[in-house]
Formats: structure tokens, sequence, C-alpha cells
């Protein structure tokens, strides 16, 4: 094993470790730690065994390993792009709701200050 194969076995664990430890509660935290634990698994043999990824990529018919690295890694960001717009149109509808929450606690508070039976804030002149 060479030092460079080494380091970048090392950059590979350590990022998927960080993928895994520092994502807030989701709810598929197991599967990702199976995918990440998958991923480490075969990033460790490409590194050791770049041969293999050639075979791998002639099986599916195509020429290199490293075209079969693109394209998955293609295909691995369509993936991300995908969940982040997902992701964020959850967050945008959890923004919105929140926003019409507070806008009508807001007109709450207000109508309750406008409405003559309620208690006043005001000082009445003593007679």
């Amino acid at each position: 094993m060479t030092l460079f194969q080494f380091l970048l076995i090392a950059a590979v664990i350590v990022a998927a470790t960080l993928a895994v430890r520092f994502l807030p509660g989701e709810r598929s935290l197991a599967l990702k730690r199976i995918f990440a634990i998958l991923f480490v698994i075969a990033a460790v043999v490409a590194i050791l065994f770049p041969g293999a990824l050639t075979s791998v990529a002639n099986f599916f018919g195509i020429g290199r390993g490293t075209d079969l690295l693109l394209y998955l890694f293609i295909v691995a960001m369509l993936i991300f792009a995908t969940a982040t717009v997902r992701a964020k149109a959850r967050s945008d509808a959890r923004v919105s709701e929140l926003a019409r929450a507070v806008a009508l606690m807001e007109a709450r508070i207000i109508e309750g200050q406008d409405d003559p039976q309620s208690p006043s804030t005001e000082e009445t002149p003593a007679p």
C-alpha cells in the first residue's frame, strides 16, 4: 500500500464518519449508516485494487474505471441535487406555515386590544 492510498482511505473513512455523525436527526439514519459503510468498503477496494474497478467497468460495457467513476459521480450529484431541492421545499413550507401562524397570533392580539369589552391598559380619569 502506498502512502497516497493510505491517506485516501483515511480521508474516505473520516468523510463518511463526519457525514453520518453530524447530520441532524433524520428518520433514515440507519439507512445512511449502511450506505456510508458500503461506500467506505467500495472506496477502499477501488483504492487498493484499481484494476478491479476497470473490470467492473468492462462488465458494464464501459471502457475504463475512471469513466465508471465519472458516471457514478454524475448520478450521485443528481440524487444529491434532487434531495436538496426537496429539503428546501419542505423547509420553505415550514417557514410559510410558521409565518401564517405568527400573523394569525398577531391579528388576534391586535383584535383583543381593539375590543371594547377587553380590559384596557389605559387608565381612566378619576371622577
